[in-house]
């Protein structure tokens, strides 16, 4: 990567944010917002990797149109969980499963609700990352293995982190250290494929 290039993320998210610069450090990242990009993006994809796509081109075609595309690499994510038990839902639906306006805390009530009685909560989440550089896309995948507490547990992180307990790990992502799910999440996973091809 051209060193001269900045990095934009395209989110606003803050804990997404957070959590993608320290993983990437000391690799400047740059929101939406530092770019003055306040249009809202519809996601309308049936697919995680549709819809990172969309983010992406969204942003590209905007930064196209300010003449900035040649001083910016554009990535965008979008991150699934998967329920085994209720067929891979909410998949696509993961940040808005409980419906709009969206929020978290509905979203892991409405977990917990679907799995009362189940005993099967294996869980998987999928991050799918896609890169623009100089108008050309390529996209990575990260994912990681797990499954559903049977109640919320733990104050870090944000989305469904307390409920989530990764495969190998008795604690759930909102009970890790940030330094220990920032090097085993999805996002992580994804994250150090996209450092691959920056380099």
């Amino acid at each position: 990567m051209n060193t001269s290039r900045s990095l934009v993320f395209a989110t606003n998210n803050a804990h997404k944010l957070e959590e993608v610069r320290r993983i990437l450090a000391p690799r400047q990242v740059l929101s939406l917002n530092d770019i003055h990009f306040h249009a809202d993006i519809e996601e309308t994809g049936n697919t995680l990797e549709e819809n990172s796509r969309i983010k992406a081109w969204a942003v590209f075609e905007w930064l196209k149109q300010q003449q900035l595309d040649n001083i910016y690499d554009i990535f965008a994510d979008d991150t699934g969980l998967e329920i085994e038990a209720l067929n891979g839902q909410p998949g696509v639906y993961t940040a808005r499963w409980a419906g709009e306006p969206a929020c978290d805390a509905n979203n892991r009530k409405k977990a917990l609700k679907e799995l009362e009685g189940i005993s099967e909560r294996n869980a998987k989440f999928r991050t799918i990352i896609t890169l623009i550089q100089n108008g050309q896309e390529q996209q990575v995948v990260g994912e990681v293995n797990g499954f559903i507490a049977q109640k919320e547990s733990g104050e870090h992180g944000f989305g469904y982190d307390s409920l989530f307990i990764p495969e190998g790990y008795n604690s759930t992502f909102a009970e890790l250290p940030a330094e220990v799910k920032n090097c085993i999440s999805h996002r992580a996973r994804a994250l150090a494929q996209l450092t691959k091809i920056l380099k």
